[in-house]
């Protein structure tokens, strides 16, 4: 919907649910389909979510798939004309495998981390880009401070960013004066995003803290998928022609994030890139 052309790798099954999956995602324009295997051997996963408005809670029920994405299912012919590549944590073994291939072709790779999983050790240090969850840095990673976390990950990544849920996110990366850009102050808007230098372990880093979008308490309806369209807009700011500040790309994904909370479902109330006045990020 932000007006990038795509190609979704995954497996689902030769059923109803996976006819619905390649459905949906057939009628999102930039979207090629072409490479979603389906096998009759295969149980296509859904995730049935129960939302309680009032609560502003939810219950999500998983059906999960009999199988992965395979080292043997990876295709190098997949990366012609490819120049960046999102992975989803998910059929680590095999992303892995296409993770190589692309650094042998330079092409940029980004992780998304939830939860541990299997060789997610020989995965993040193939990823140019790591964005993980507040959560993950608490009970996975047992860090004192999300900055430890950060500072973890960046001995081989560019930047990485921790997700807070209601409470924003951060921005870590390694501190270099030559391409140093402050937040840059706005007239008409007050900047989300603060900046900080700290220094650990010998070193400096640059600390991009930004708050949540706002939005009225009244108009969060569902927050499936926010942590996602925060990541797509990520990923937007990093492809575009034009080289977006860290302060920019966060409040734009900020922004993403929140038009999510505002509609049922994952994708419902995902704004199009012709929607957005894009002079709130400039």
């Amino acid at each position: 919907r932000l007006g990038i052309k795509l190609t979704l790798v995954t497996k689902i099954g030769n059923d109803l649910n996976g006819e619905k999956i390649l459905q949906g995602f057939q009628e999102e324009k930039n979207i090629d389909t072409s490479l979603i295997l389906i096998r009759s051997a295969v149980t296509s996963q859904l995730t049935y979510i129960i939302v309680d408005i009032e609560s502003k809670t939810r219950t999500c029920l998983y059906s999960a798939n009999n199988e992965q994405m395979l080292i043997d299912d990876i295709n190098p012919q997949w990366l012609n004309e490819i120049n960046f590549i999102h992975f989803d944590s998910r059929s680590t073994e095999a992303a892995v495998r296409l993770a190589k291939l692309a650094k042998e072709k330079s092409i940029l790779c980004s992780l998304d981390i939830e939860r541990e999983r299997p060789f997610l050790s020989e995965l993040v240090p193939l990823m140019d880009y790591i964005i993980t969850t507040e959560n993950y840095s608490r009970n996975v990673c047992k860090d004192s401070t999300l900055i430890h976390t950060a500072v973890r990950f960046l001995e081989t990544c560019r930047f990485v960013i921790i997700t807070c849920g209601a409470n924003g996110s951060i921005l870590v990366e390694k501190f270099n004066k030559n391409s140093f850009d402050e937040v840059k102050k706005n007239a008409d808007h007050e900047s989300i995003v603060i900046q900080e230098i700290m220094h650990m372990n010998e070193e400096d880093f640059v600390v991009w803290k930004c708050s949540a979008w706002p939005i009225e308490s009244k108009d969060i309806i569902d927050t499936t998928g926010s942590g996602d369209a925060f990541i797509g807009g990520i990923i937007y700011g990093l492809l575009t022609k034009e080289v977006w500040s860290r302060d920019r790309l966060l409040r734009f994904a900020s922004y993403i994030a929140t038009c999510k909370l505002k509609g049922i479902g994952a994708r419902s109330s995902l704004p199009y890139v012709s929607d957005i006045d894009m002079n709130l990020f400039s």
